[in-house]
């Protein structure tokens, strides 16, 4: 396990052994919430197997690529689950697995889940829908370019005052200097208000809410990002994705400076 916390003893088989709870077993991934009281993690471990195996030749594993992403995050004051460290088995220059370990963020559950459990509660859904465009706009405002803006990667916690929103699963995200400009920024807003599977999950006056969230009630603004991505096809999308990501993720080195550095 690679980082300060670790190697101040941090004791993951032990902590497991108090106490395992395995919140998911598929085969390219296993995610466990281990350890009890205050030191509880969760502990994920990515598995590649065939192509995905020959593309981790000698290049940052999908723990090491989250992890750093959630360290900018942290850096620059956005919520997210709290990293503690990564690790990877590798043999001849693949890696066979690699394990992201978090701090453990309790009374959570996913927002995709939330959305769900509140489908005849529509002044509730439309809270969390308000949320879900702030956290774009906090994140996109700080240089961050997720790139998974999905439901199912964001996380809901219940607190005193009300719900809070945290990203979830970076390993694909993008860091910028400044702001992410406005027209990559389209590549988060399609994911989180105009694919299919949004357009299922959620009615349009939700996703326009969204969206409106988004650009700070400015009308306006929102009536031309809706526009905008309503012109935007899938495949247009998976395309600018892919390329933004094979040159800032997988090629070029991605800016560590914070924005407000």
């Amino acid at each position: 396990m690679r980082n300060a916390e670790a190697a101040k003893g941090i004791d993951l088989e032990r902590l497991a052994r108090d106490r395992c709870e395995v919140l998911k077993d598929e085969p390219a991934a296993r995610v466990e919430r281990i350890g009890t009281g205050r030191d509880i993690l969760v502990r994920k471990v990515y598995r590649n197997r065939g192509l995905r195996l020959l593309q981790t030749f000698l290049r940052r594993t999908r723990a090491e690529r989250e992890h750093v992403n959630l360290l900018l995050a942290v850096e620059r004051s956005l919520p997210c689950t709290p990293p503690v460290g990564y690790s990877a088995h590798r043999r001849l220059g693949f890696a066979h697995t690699s394990t992201l370990v978090t701090r453990n963020v309790p009374d959570t559950t996913t927002l995709k889940q939330a959305l769900s459990a509140n489908v005849n509660q529509p002044l509730r859904r439309r809270q969390l829908i308000v949320l879900l465009g702030e956290l774009l706009r906090t994140a996109h405002d700080a240089g961050l370019l997720w790139c998974t803006a999905m439901p199912r990667n964001v996380i809901v916690q219940a607190t005193a005052t009300g719900p809070r929103l945290l990203l979830c699963d970076l390993p694909a995200a993008i860091i910028f200097p400044g702001k992410v400009p406005r027209a990559t920024s389209l590549i988060d807003l399609f994911d989180a208000c105009a694919s299919k599977s949004r357009c299922r999950e959620m009615s349009r006056p939700e996703r326009f809410r969204s969206l409106l969230a988004y650009s700070q009630n400015d009308r306006p603004k929102t009536q031309q990002l809706w526009r905008d991505l309503a012109r935007r096809h899938p495949l247009c999308q998976r395309a600018r994705k892919n390329l933004v990501m094979a040159l800032r993720t997988y090629i070029l080195k991605a800016p560590r400076k914070s924005p407000t550095s």
